[in-house]
């Protein structure tokens, strides 16, 4: 329906259609009858007053005679000495056979003046005999009532029928349609505001529902490939695990070095085990539990150090240096710190499985506008184009150098995006014209602009980290 079309509550549409049927049939019958030539003295009198000067005129008493008498008007002239001037017929007061009219007479006098055209005229008195009655065509008033009341009855009824039933009718099929999982609804427009309003209701009803159905295919087929993933990357170290044991239960591992290699390779498949558990569990919270975070007051900066510092010996086993780029300013924010920690975590994780041995990891941290913003950036290959867009896509990997081969389960990235919109920022991905991998992300802040910043590359740790072989 067009949002300029007007409606109005049925109750007002059965008042004017109420109205229209008793006043309009009512209305056109009194036209009618004021139509009517009800009076057909009144005429002749005004006649008879502007012909007063020629009431002696014998070829204007002749014809005044004829044309009135056609009319049913007798008359008798009187001039202002109270002497008869001219009647029309010799008793006017002749009884009648119609019984259905009564003789009526009118007296008209006129006074002497100036008349139309300037000239003085005498006075005189003018007796009008005439039938009265009603009319020939007196039926004419009742029907001119019937026929308006059948064309109101016509309107009112093509207009519910146009305004109600359809619509309502058309609303009836919509929800057979629906009922048998059709959604695509498409109904007529109402000027009766109550019928506007349900079949307004109903199509956004059927839309709504239609967005949900689409949202759970679209969820149902997520769950599977999220399952089958799942399966996937719990059985593949489990595999290994009871590989190895079994070797060493068989005996396969018959030398000292055999059993220690075995026992290594084994305590790494575990160690992958539960980082692949710890990751779903982390993800499950985020994703379908609600998880609210705490929300303290903390020094972003601080929690950025503390965290790198954690991840530093395992940058140093790979050769691999860890800077840190940051104001010496406090950068005060809000959020939970445990969940901060665990973003940057993963985020600082991704970029130590894609970083060659020699080559640099950057966080980096600055206020921007009203957000803390910080960024973990490597010297890796990259991320493949065609990888970018599903980056944040829980259990995905991409081809090429971010394969199944570097370990994770492909939701590290994922959760570290969770937990950044869940403080009301956000976390993206690029690729540095340098080359390698820049992700950035950003929380809002509280506090002022920090000016001044320092470099904490870490340098002696990291080039002594180089000078020994990478262990993977």
């Amino acid at each position: 329906m067009s949002s300029r079309e007007r409606t109005l509550p049925i109750r007002r549409w059965l008042v004017i259609a109420l109205g229209a049927m008793f006043l309009l049939p009512a209305l056109a019958g009194a036209v009618v009858f004021a139509s009517s030539e009800f009076d057909p003295a009144g005429e002749v009198a005004r006649e008879l007053s502007a012909d007063v000067a020629q009431w002696s005129d014998p070829a204007w008493q002749a014809e005044a005679r004829a044309a009135y008498t056609a009319r049913g008007v007798n008359f008798v002239l009187v001039d202002a000495t109270g002497r008869e001037v001219y009647r029309s017929v010799a008793d006017p007061l002749a009884p009648h056979d119609d019984r259905r009219f009564d003789l009526s007479v009118r007296r008209v006098t006129v006074p002497a003046g100036t008349g139309a055209s300037g000239q003085s005229q005498p006075a005189g008195t003018a007796y009008l005999y005439f039938l009265s009655g009603p009319p020939e065509r007196i039926w004419v008033v009742p029907l001119a009532g019937l026929t308006t009341l059948a064309l109101t009855s016509a309107v009112v009824a093509w207009f519910l029928d146009r305004s109600v039933l359809k619509p309502l009718a058309a609303t009836s099929r919509a929800a057979d349609r629906v009922a048998v999982g059709d959604l695509r609804v498409v109904l007529p427009g109402s000027r009766v505001r109550e019928v506007a309003q349900v079949n307004s209701a109903f199509t956004r009803m059927s839309a709504a529902l239609s967005a949900s159905l689409h949202q759970q295919s679209g969820l149902e087929q997520e769950r599977r490939l999220f399952l089958s993933a799942i399966v996937h990357d719990l059985r593949t170290p489990l595999f290994s695990l009871r590989g190895y044991l079994e070797g060493m239960e068989t005996g396969v591992a018959d030398t000292p070095e055999k059993r220690a290699h075995y026992l290594a390779v084994a305590k790494e498949k575990a160690n992958a085990l539960e980082r692949l558990i710890a990751d779903l569990f982390e993800y499950t919270r985020l994703e379908y539990l609600d998880l609210v975070p705490t929300r303290e007051p903390l020094d972003l900066g601080v929690l950025l150090r503390h965290t790198a510092e954690g991840m530093r010996p395992q940058a140093e086993t790979k050769a691999v240096e860890l800077a840190l780029d940051g104001p010496r300013e406090p950068m005060e924010t809000e959020g939970d710190a445990h969940l901060l920690t665990r973003a940057v975590e993963n985020l600082l994780d991704n970029a130590l499985r894609h970083t060659p041995a020699g080559g640099v990891i950057r966080l980096g941290w600055h206020r921007e506008a009203q957000n803390a913003v910080f960024s973990v950036s490597d010297t890796g290959p990259g991320i493949a184009p065609e990888d970018l867009p599903h980056l944040f896509a829980a259990l995905y990997r991409g081809e090429g150098s971010r394969n199944r081969r570097t370990g994770g389960a492909g939701l590290g990235l994922t959760i570290a995006q969770r937990i950044l919109i869940a403080h009301g920022g956000d976390l993206t991905a690029a690729n540095q014209p340098s080359g390698g991998a820049c992700f950035t992300a950003s929380i809002p802040s509280s506090g002022t602009e920090p000016g001044v910043t320092e470099s904490d590359g870490a340098t002696a740790a990291a080039s002594r980290a180089q000078e020994r072989a990478p262990s993977g």
